[in-house]
């Protein structure tokens, strides 16, 4: 089971309870677990291999602010890729697929969760995972 840091408290769906079924779903796939909204971002879950590839808990912290100057963007792209896309329903997420890693980024009304896997982790699962544990929990 997946032992969470800190106690989530920014999303306006259970984080804690998501990032747990990701952490099911996905077993030791799992890398990092962040809610986030527009002004502020909580790491939920880093897994201890990532921090020690980044160089410690500080180069992590850096790393965390940037990807959120970045991801905090999610609620105004949203409104923007329903525009362009409206007839096919609302904007759930956004996946960035990497030589090391699948990131999904899950944006419900105003607020967000982060998820980084493993590159040959299930995209489908995590997907699954996350839509059903927020569904349930909005």
């Amino acid at each position: 089971m997946i032992s969470f840091e800190s106690k989530p408290e920014l999303a306006t769906f259970d984080a804690g309870a998501v990032g747990r079924a990701v952490g099911a779903a996905v077993g030791d796939d799992l890398r990092v677990v962040v809610e986030y909204d527009e002004f502020e971002y909580n790491l939920l879950y880093v897994d201890d291999d990532v921090v020690d590839h980044l160089g410690g808990p500080d180069a992590l912290g850096a790393l965390a602010d940037d990807l959120h100057s970045d991801f905090r963007l999610d609620f105004t792209q949203q409104e923007l890729y329903e525009e362009v896309y409206g007839e096919f329903g609302s904007v759930r997420a956004f996946i960035v697929v990497l030589d090391g890693a699948r990131v999904v980024r899950f944006v419900a009304e105003d607020s967000g969760l982060y998820v980084s896997v493993d590159p040959d982790a299930s995209l489908d699962a995590v997907l699954d995972a996350v839509d059903a544990g927020v569904a349930g929990n909005e």
